[in-house]
C-alpha cells in the first residue's frame, strides 16, 4: 500500500538515492496488523526507488548506521540514503545488518530482522505518545480514542 494509511507513521525523512536526493519522498513506519502488514517495517515511497528494485522484486541487502540514518547498498552498487536521527536508535552509526529489501509500485520497503523490528516498533510508540499528548487525547497502546471513535 502506498501513501498514508491506519498503522502508518510518517518520518520526516531526507532520502538520497545515490548522490540525488528524492523531493516529495514520504518514508512512513508500516506497523504489524495494519493495512495489511503482516510485520512492521519501514516504507521508502518515491518513484525513482523502482528504478532500483522493481515492484516485487525481493533482494538481501546490506544496510549500515550512518550519521543521522541508515544507508541500503543493493547488489549493483546503488546506495539509498534515509536521513533521520530516530533511525539511528534501530541501528547505530557504523552498526550493519542483511535485511530484506522489496520493491512495491511507487516505492521500496525494508524488512528489518526481529531485533531491530522491535526498536522500529519502540519508535513507533514514542512517536504515538507524543502524538496524543500533543493532541491532548487519551492513548491506549498504538491506538487512541478521540470521542468514542478509534483514531490512528
Amino acid at each position: 500500500m502506498t501513501g498514508p494509511g491506519e498503522g502508518k507513521l510518517p518520518l520526516d525523512a531526507k532520502v538520497r538515492l545515490n548522490a540525488e536526493e528524492l523531493p516529495n519522498v514520504s518514508v512512513y513506519i508500516h506497523l504489524k496488523g495494519y493495512s495489511r502488514a503482516t510485520v512492521t517495517h519501514l516504507d521508502i515511497e518515491h518513484p525513482k526507488l523502482n528504478s532500483i528494485i522493481p515492484p516485487k522484486a525481493k533482494t538481501s541487502n546490506w544496510i549500515i548506521g550512518i550519521e543521522n540514518g541508515i544507508l541500503i547498498i543493493t547488489s549493483k552498487e546503488d546506495k539509498v540514503q534515509i536521513i533521520h536521527p530516530l533511525l539511528n536508535k534501530v541501528l547505530p552509526r557504523g552498526e550493519k545488518t542483511r535485511t530484506f529489501v522489496g520493491g512495491k509500485f511507487g516505492g521500496i520497503f525494508i524488512g528489518f530482522r526481529k531485533r531491530e523490528i522491535s526498536k522500529l516498533e519502540e519508535i513507533a510508540d514514542t512517536i504515538n505518545a507524543e502524538t496524543c499528548n500533543v493532541m491532548d487525547i487519551e492513548c491506549t497502546g498504538r491506538r487512541y480514542k478521540d470521542n468514542e471513535k478509534e483514531v490512528f
